[in-house]
């Protein structure tokens, strides 16, 4: 039977579409050709496991993004874990874009990280866990495609998601490079698509071809290459769309894994962020007007002439949402904080170029939440609470959408306090256990340093396109508030940022200050930094049990007891110090070292004694660690009666080292010791 040529095209896209799927199958054998996973393990001890979040995972959202562009920026935090957990263990998976990694902050001091110190408070005894699986400009649909992947790969106690700002520029975002508008269904089928095996395999080999090409870019600027959303484009609505599906997405899953999920609205800087200037739809005659009336009500004179021009110009043209931000800046300076505070908000929700989520998406917010029974944790009106009535501002706004620290703080309590609705055991809990904003400040490590590079980053950001028009005056401020801050900085602690801006020492900006002031015998604010590092990069080799040594020795030199704290910290390195000697730079001398000097510091001498002469066995030991490794021996040794032995070591590694003089001395010491 003939079918003619309509069969044949059929017969023909049939046989296609079965030798793809074959090739597809063939090519799903070849490990390197998958996506990247969730977590990764890293390494075994005995019947545990040490797991961390893969930063890899971000990059699968980021295929196809910008073209041929390079970027950089795409972030996610390394999270490491154990297990199995504890029994008794609590897990929360904490999911959003940038705001949730803590950015510009180190995340140690991000609203996860706080969430994580509250609910410790609130549930003592039992472990918890918040699990920071923020990605840089994550849509909501790249938030409910990670909370998907992120459930399936460990097992989790509750969701916490914050998203809604990046509903137009960003990654599958409404007007987003390469993935503009669509539905949400259309995005999932180019996810889908953009992850098959084939697609990963022509993309690599097309990579290949073209070479290494230019420098990375920086993501923010790649996307505010994507055109403008005006007030009646529909890509607003799409957004809003695309934001409603997403979050019940997420309270389908998680009703059905029988996780409790809390939803925030989000919050945004109303006051102090200048929105993008829009072209006005008017003629030449009537444009010219508009834009002298304009410029009448930005001069910094009479706010009442200034709103009499701007009234005028808003007659010509309602929709400008820089318009709007004048007025409300003319209004604030009057003393009318509800009237400067809804010009704001008018000025943000025009704004076309919309970095900030509209006020209607945190709507969506309220009404997914309140018809899906998930928690809704009221940031929107937090942030509003502790502001001028005129709205959110610098105070708890680093930039347009990310909290100062005392806005990842309040985020972490507008959580808390939206799981005071939650099942057991969330809701059980009492706010009044909760410690101070100063208080968590201080444990979690505020840092002078980390501040300072915390406004240079926000003054280079306002600095360049696109975020530079309109907000040059904060430029200039946040320049005047880093020359305050590099004047009230230590000798010391300037040379330790000096050396990480040099890439001279360690990578983590508070360790290689902590070595600085160390170096400098400044104990006290060394200890303070070692204490940031060891929190900031948890089952590393220095961040972590280097720094908690040092911390533990600062306490020691500046007269203060090894208490309770300190001996759990030093168990926690003797624990941890299995994983880690897994890796392949580490040596036998090296974890010798680390494992004397914590059984040293604990006063356990017969373990130290073994490890440290061990350890002083190792050249490259002796070469960095002399006096350290030298110190601790020879206190050991003493203690053991052995002060023959002692002295030796002391004149063989100091005459190999060329420390003859420091040998010296020590050799005086034990001998003194000897005879009392």
């Amino acid at each position: 039977m003939n079918t003619g040529p309509r069969g044949g095209r059929l017969k023909a896209l049939l046989v296609g579409l079965v030798l793809v799927a074959i090739l597809e199958g063939g090519l799903r054998l070849v490990p390197m050709l998958a996506p990247p996973p969730f977590t990764l393990q890293l390494a075994r001890d005995d019947d545990r496991s040490l797991h961390a979040i893969n930063p890899a995972y971000a990059r699968r959202f980021f295929a196809g993004v910008a073209g041929d562009v390079p970027l950089r920026g795409i972030r996610m935090t390394p999270r490491p874990y154990i297990e199995p957990a504890p029994e008794m263990a609590l897990r929360v998976l904490f999911a959003g874009g940038s705001t949730v990694q803590g950015y510009p902050h180190p995340k140690r001091l991000s609203a996860a990280s706080y969430l994580q110190e509250m609910l410790r408070d609130l549930h003592p005894g039992r472990q918890i866990e918040v699990i920071n699986a923020g990605i840089t400009a994550a849509s909501s649909f790249v938030v409910a495609r990670t909370v998907e992947d992120g459930v399936a790969a460990l097992p989790v106690d509750l969701v916490v998601v914050y998203t809604g700002h990046n509903e137009f520029y960003g990654v599958y975002g409404a007007a987003s490079l390469d993935q503009g508008g669509g539905s949400l269904w259309s995005k999932r089928v180019r996810y889908a698509l953009m992850h098959l095996r084939l697609t990963r395999l022509v993309g690599g080999v097309l990579s290949a071809f073209r070479g290494s090409g230019s420098e990375p870019t920086a993501l923010v600027e790649v996307m505010g290459r994507a055109d403008a959303v005006e007030a009646n484009d529909p890509a607003r609505a799409q957004a809003a769309a695309n934001l409603d599906g997403s979050l019940r997405d997420l309270a389908d899953l998680c009703r059905r894994r029988g996780v409790p999920l809390v939803l925030c609205t989000v919050a945004s800087n109303e006051r102090g962020f200048a929105p993008a200037r829009g072209e006005p739809p008017l003629g030449n005659l009537e444009r010219t007007r508009y834009q002298d009336l304009l410029a009448a009500g930005g001069r910094q004179h009479s706010a009442a002439a200034a709103l009499e021009a701007l009234q005028q110009a808003r007659a010509l043209w309602e929709d400008d949402a820089y318009l709007h931000f004048l007025r409300g800046r003319h209004l604030e300076s009057l003393g009318d904080g509800t009237a400067a505070r809804t010009a704001y908000q008018q000025a943000r929700d025009l704004d076309p170029r919309p970095w900030r989520a509209v006020g209607d998406l945190n709507g969506v917010v309220r009404r997914v939440a309140g018809e899906t029974g998930a928690l809704l944790a009221k940031v929107d009106e937090s942030f509003r609470r502790h502001s001028p009535t005129a709205g959110v501002g610098w105070e708890l706004m680093a930039d347009h959408v990310h909290p100062t620290t005392a806005g990842q703080l309040l985020l972490a309590r507008a959580i808390v306090a939206a799981l005071a609705q939650a099942p057991e055991p969330w809701g059980t809990a009492s706010a009044g256990q909760l410690r101070t904003d100063l208080d968590y400040r201080r444990h979690l490590g505020d840092l002078p340093a980390e501040r300072l590079a915390v406004v240079r980053n926000m003054a280079a950001l306002f600095g360049a396109p696109p975020m530079d028009r309109g907000n040059e005056s904060r430029k200039s401020e946040l320049d005047r508030q880093a020359e305050t801050l590099w004047a009230q900085l230590s000798d010391a602690e300037r040379r330790g940022v000096g050396n990480w801006l040099q890439a001279q020492g360690p990578d983590l900006m508070p360790l290689n200050v902590a070595e600085a002031l160390f170096a400098a015998r400044d104990y006290r604010r060394a200890r303070d930094y070692y204490g940031a590092a060891r929190l900031e990069e948890p089952y590393t080799v220095w961040g972590d049990l280097w720094a908690t040594l040092r911390w533990t020795r600062c306490a020691q030199l500046t007269g203060l007891p090894l208490g309770p704290t300190e001996h759990a910290a030093l168990r926690g390195v003797l624990d941890r110090l299995p994983f880690l000697t897994q890796a392949p730079d580490f040596s036998p001398g090296l974890q010798a070292f680390v494992a004397g000097y914590a059984h040293h510091l604990l006063g356990e001498r017969g373990d130290a004694l073994v490890a440290l002469e061990t350890a002083v066995e190792d050249g490259d030991i002796r070469r960095r660690y002399f006096r350290e490794v030298l110190v601790m021996l020879v206190a050991e040794l003493v203690e053991a009666g052995r002060t023959a032995d002692a002295e030796r070591y002391v004149v063989e590694i100091a005459a190999e080292q060329q420390q003859q003089d420091f040998g010296r001395v020590l050799v005086e010491r034990i001998r003194a010791t000897a005879v009392r």
